[in-house]
């Protein structure tokens, strides 16, 4: 008996392998797999590119073209104009700062150029972070700072931690660390991939826990969070134009909403958390539900509880720290946030804010550090245009008040600036005006200093000066 013969099957048009793509970007993430396999696209379909400037000429939303714009970038990379690609993306970086789509594929243009880099190489490095980290935001839970992992997992206000700890959303940002995509995070400023500090799985693997989480590929985790990041509260005594643009203070409506989600969620999720932040939303000494909440986590009942305080400083007197004994001995770092190495500056920038005051609230931190009381007392600086020339000044100010640590990070925007507003503050993007001045600032030999922690601006302190 005869068969007949089987037909080929017909090969997708250029226009299906748009499609494709861009039904695949539609979700707004990181797709490395793609980024992979766009060259063979384009060497295949002569009229893919073509096809793509097409859709783009005659689409109007950003939420339409910046896709294709993405798609365009990374195929004329793979023709031999990475560079030029990676001009043409940049500027969105100021308006979509936060977006994984974007500044994934920024992140794999910038690994093409320096291929030999291994911050670009993600495969087999693991962050644990979303596996032992949940930050609690108003109305909104993260497996890590919102700025490097924007996705939510969920509401504790309206949801049970353990329902935000491994739904959906929790489950599908731990594979995407485990398959090495990393598809929900940004990338290019995730301090943990600039420098180039994530754990190598086979490291993590000498753990028993770690060896079983890998190898089976677990991403439902029975045991809670180790470090609970409280960040729901944005009350502060400073209005500070990085953050906000007036002071805000909760109601007692809001404040009552707090509570209720402490006494409900927090503290039976802090039972057994090692390590509890408070606050990157706000200040704890001027927030009335974080102040009892820090009384209340005593070492009776919270015994292997330690905290890390974030502070502006302000109101980080002798007499505070005296009201709040739960706090003496139990603080893994006390972090205080200035910005600046000079009082005009600080004044500009933290709104509010009276530098003499500061200056004896600082060196007060220094000797808490010095008897014991806090283990690590680090002074942190949110690098923008109106501060870059300081930032060696910052560090001989942070050793002059008794640091541990000096903390820099790029400023970020939550919505308090305009898209030209940030571009004007964002000095670090390469368009900006005073980038070659800011580049040479962050050649400042104070800058390698150990005590440094350098985050998102790794690269800028570590490359030599190329302007």
């Amino acid at each position: 008996m005869q068969h007949e013969p089987i037909a080929d099957v017909e090969r997708p048009r250029a226009e299906d392998i748009a499609d494709l793509m861009q039904s695949v970007l539609s979700d707004w993430l990181d797709h490395p797999e793609l980024w992979a396999i766009i060259p063979e696209f384009v060497e295949n379909y002569p009229n893919l590119v073509p096809e793509l400037q097409r859709r783009l000429n005659r689409e109007h939303s950003a939420t339409a073209r910046v896709p294709l714009m993405i798609l365009l970038g990374v195929a004329g990379a793979s023709m031999g104009g990475t560079e030029a690609m990676l001009d043409a993306l940049m500027p969105m970086v100021g308006q979509f700062g936060q977006s994984p789509l974007i500044q994934g594929a920024i992140f794999h243009l910038e690994g093409l150029l320096d291929p030999n880099d291994p911050k670009f190489q993600l495969a087999g490095k693991i962050c644990v972070k979303p596996f032992i980290e949940l930050d609690v935001l108003e109305g909104a839970s993260h497996l890590c700072c919102a700025s490097w992992l924007p996705t939510s997992v969920g509401n504790l206000q309206t949801t049970d931690w353990k329902q935000v700890w491994n739904g959906e959303a929790a489950q599908a940002i731990r594979t995407s660390v485990l398959d090495g995509s990393y598809r929900y995070c940004n990338k290019r400023t995730c301090p943990s991939i600039q420098s180039g500090h994530l754990s190598s799985a086979e490291e993590l693997k000498a753990d028993a826990h770690w060896r079983e989480v890998l190898e089976t590929g677990r991403t439902v985790l029975e045991q809670g969070p180790e470090m609970v990041n409280l960040a729901y509260d944005r009350t502060c005594n400073l209005s500070c134009p990085s953050c906000r643009k007036e002071r805000f203070a909760a109601d007692e409506e809001t404040r009552q909403r707090f509570d209720d989600m402490q006494d409900r969620a927090i503290l039976p999720l802090l039972k057994n958390a090692k390590t509890v932040f408070v606050t990157g939303s706000g200040d704890p000494f001027a927030s009335k539900n974080f102040r009892r909440l820090m009384e209340q986590l005593t070492a009776e009942e919270y015994p292997q509880l330690k905290f890390i305080i974030m502070t502006n400083g302000m109101l980080f007197t002798r007499k505070q720290w005296e009201a709040f004994p739960a706090l003496h001995h139990r603080v893994e770092a006390l972090r205080i946030s200035i910005d600046a190495a000079t009082g005009s500056t600080h004044e500009l920038l933290r709104r509010g804010a009276r530098w003499p005051v500061m200056l004896e609230n600082m060196a007060f931190a220094g000797e808490l550090y010095a008897s014991g009381l806090v283990d690590k007392y680090e002074l942190t600086f949110t690098l923008q245009a109106e501060n870059y020339r300081e930032a060696g000044d910052f560090v001989d100010l942070s050793r002059e008040m008794g640091a541990s640590g000096v903390y820099f990070g790029r400023i970020t925007n939550w919505g308090t600036f305009s898209e030209a507003e940030y571009r004007a503050k964002a000095v670090f993007i390469p368009d900006h005006p005073e980038y070659p001045e800011f580049l040479r600032a962050m050649q400042d030999p104070r800058l390698i200093d150990p005590m440094v922690l350098p985050s998102d601006l790794d690269m800028f302190m570590a490359r030599p000066l190329a302007v």
